[in-house]
């Protein structure tokens, strides 16, 4: 992390979420992967990428294992991936504080109990925080709009299991 300098905030967002971004019925990864991400992401907001990453994080250590994953199955993708991602729309991309804002409620998001829902979450997660390594403000904003779409449809979510739940026997 420490070679990252400056974007270690997103790095560590990127590597904690991308094991939440797939649809693997994974046992208490969100309560594992989410707290580290929400304290990160907390962190972000409070101080900016100038700051650093929290002591408690910087010394977190992660199995090999899960690199030689990340190496393995996601270092091709992110290879194919940065030949899309530019630096653009810099207002956006530098904007640490805002994004961290949105980057803790995703991670809140994460933590919730709901199923079949962590991925939207993850995925918009690591959208924003690979723009925020690549100073890409295009795939910020790109997972701006996806977090908007996912508050939009968990909105709509919860009115219809409240609708289903909340009246009792109207059958016709």
């Amino acid at each position: 992390m420490a070679t990252f300098g400056s974007r270690a905030h997103a790095m560590a967002l990127l590597l904690l979420s991308l094991p939440e971004a797939l649809p693997l019925p994974i046992p208490s990864a969100s309560a594992i992967l989410g707290i580290p991400l929400v304290l990160i992401a907390a962190h972000l907001t409070v101080f900016g990428e100038g700051r650093g990453l929290p002591i408690r994080v910087r010394n977190l250590q992660m199995p090999v294992r899960i690199f030689r994953f990340l190496e393995r199955y996601v270092a091709p993708v992110l290879e194919r991936t940065e030949r899309f991602s530019r630096p653009r729309w810099q207002v956006l991309a530098r904007r640490e504080r805002a994004i961290g804002v949105v980057c803790l409620y995703l991670t809140i998001v994460l933590l919730l109990p709901i199923p079949f829902v962590n991925s939207a979450p993850a995925i918009c997660l690591a959208l924003i925080s690979w723009g925020m390594i690549q100073r890409d403000g295009g795939v910020v904003f790109a997972g701006f709009a996806g977090t908007a779409a996912m508050t939009v449809s968990l909105v709509f979510l919860a009115d219809w299991a409240f609708e289903m739940f909340s009246s009792p026997g109207t059958s016709g």
